[in-house]
């Protein structure tokens, strides 16, 4: 049996939609080895919900944040385990416990990003470090796991993360209303908060480089997709650079939406400070639009500067506006970026890449 614990699959974000990915391998590989598996969502809503993912339906169990009695439902079932999954670094010291009680299993922990540039508690690292195998998202975060939470370098293995086929299949009805201002537009999607500050999605140099990319390109317009508490100081921000007009704010977009807003879109840019990898630069790419992104954490090993897109130094509102107005003036560029990050997420980031990755960190191949 496959024992798997997740933080959460049933809300949205970049974990979690990494999870659900991971989710749907488990499932695949428990039914083609005539296995049992059992997933388990310690924020997910109590009982049990049947999700799909990429085409692959699963069940999980949800124990609406209560730690204790995920705990006490890992312990029950973890006797028939062979194979324990632990979808996050906070989970990493269940791996640990289960070691302790002599069972012979192997146990697998996914990071991601900043959640491991820095020294965890010694409970968090020992949980790491006794791990078969961690999965990183970049080779970036794969060096800091070993720097900082002392994981040997043979035990890390690369899983990148994918998009849903349906992402990439081509099919789209009309655009709606909403997905894009009047001209030529920029897009960043990401959540709006305080607490993230130190990785900086960039979304204030975007801003501030808009008034200058203004003076070549009139027309342009900057959309801003997602929601949270510093979304009232970035509409102000917007305000005193005189670009307040040519900012949309839409908040949080449903999944269709989302889609729209990709599309329409001219540009995607997120020059990010500190990006474990950035599955938003995915999605854009996947719909052949040029990306612009921060040149550190893991961003640049997705596309080289020049090929999909640019990558700048963060704060370099210069650079950025140069960038930019370049992209926004040459829509043979535009479609020449776009194509070749088209191709890098098929012959990189596909669904099928991600299930093979994935399943020999499971299997140990």
């Amino acid at each position: 049996m496959i024992l798997a614990v997740f933080t959460g699959l049933t809300e949205r974000g970049g974990i979690q939609q990494y999870g659900k990915h991971a989710a749907a391998v488990i499932a695949m590989r428990a039914r083609e080895r005539g296995e049992n598996y059992l997933l388990l969502g310690l924020n997910d809503p109590p009982g049990e919900h049947q999700l799909e993912t990429a085409g692959v339906p699963y069940r999980i169990t949800g124990f609406g944040r209560n730690k204790w009695r995920m705990l006490a439902a890992a312990f029950r079932n973890h006797h028939d385990a062979t194979v324990v999954y632990l979808n996050h670094p906070n989970l990493a010291p269940l791996g640990a416990l289960i070691r302790a009680r002599g069972r012979a299993v192997r146990v697998v922990v996914s990071t991601y990003g900043i959640d491991v540039w820095h020294p965890l508690p010694s409970l968090w690292r020992l949980g790491l470090k006794s791990a078969d195998v961690v999965t990183a998202l970049a080779e970036f975060s794969a060096a800091r796991v070993v720097d900082c939470q002392g994981v040997a370098k043979g035990r890390i293995a690369l899983v990148p993360c994918t998009l849903d086929p349906e992402l990439c299949s081509g099919r789209a009805g009309p655009l709606r209303p909403h997905a894009g201002g009047d001209g030529l537009t920029l897009l960043t999607v990401a959540r709006l908060m305080r607490e993230e500050h130190r990785e900086q999605k960039g979304i204030d140099c975007v801003i501030r480089a808009l008034a200058e990319v203004r003076k070549s390109v009139p027309d342009a317009h900057y959309v801003v997709v997602g929601d949270g508490d510093d979304r009232p100081r970035l509409e102000q921000l917007a305000r005193e650079f005189g670009v307040g007009g040519r900012v949309t704010f839409t908040g949080a977009l449903g999944d269709a939406e989302l889609r729209d807003c990709y599309r329409a879109c001219d540009v995607f840019v997120m020059p990010s400070r500190s990006e474990g990898f950035g599955i938003v630069f995915l999605e854009a790419m996947a719909l052949g639009k040029p990306v612009i992104g921060g040149n550190h954490g893991g961003t640049p090993e997705i596309w080289r500067d020049g090929t999909a897109g640019y990558l700048v130094e963060h704060g370099d509102v210069a650079a950025l506006a140069d960038r930019i107005v370049r992209l926004l003036s040459d829509h043979t560029l535009r479609a020449q970026m776009g194509a070749a990050g088209r191709e890098i997420v098929a012959n990189r980031y596909s669904f099928n890449h991600f299930c093979r990755n994935f399943s020999a960190a499971l299997n140990g191949a």
